[in-house]
Order: C-alpha cells, then structure tokens, then sequence
C-alpha cells in the first residue's frame, strides 16, 4: 500500500473488502509508508483511519529496515 494515491472509488472498495475481512479472516499488507500518511494514500484521513481501525485491531505490525530483498543480486554484482 502506499506507491501510487488511490482514487476515492478504488479506496472505498479496498474499506468494504476490508470490513468484510474484519474478525473473519487473516490479512497482510505491505506498504512503503508510515501509517500516519495513509491519509495521502487514500485521499481521505476518515476514510484512511476507518481502515486502519479494523487492520490494527488484533494485529501484529513487523517494521523491516534496510535495503530491499530484490536489489540484494544487483548490489552483490557490483
């Protein structure tokens, strides 16, 4: 989550997928951003917040630092 702002409609439906989810069903997300700006993400901090309510709530957050697995070849090569 996070690359690229999402529109509003898109935004709406990744809430109603995630309500559906809520206490029912495991769900990971990625993001490359902190949860204080997902409000930039969504184009909505209600809507943001509403989102990360029902994400948080039973949840376990890993916070990686460092550079990424995928450019670890690229970087070993040089």
């Amino acid at each position: 989550m996070g690359f690229l702002p999402l529109d509003l409609e898109s935004s709406n439906l990744l809430f109603q997928l995630i309500s559906r989810r809520y206490e029912k069903h495991s769900t990971i997300i990625t993001t490359n951003k902190s949860l204080s700006k997902w409000g930039e993400t969504f184009g909505d901090p209600v809507l943001a917040n509403a989102i990360l309510d029902r994400l948080l709530h039973h949840s376990f957050i890993i916070n990686i630092v460092g550079r990424s697995y995928r450019t670890k070849d690229i970087i070993e090569d040089e």
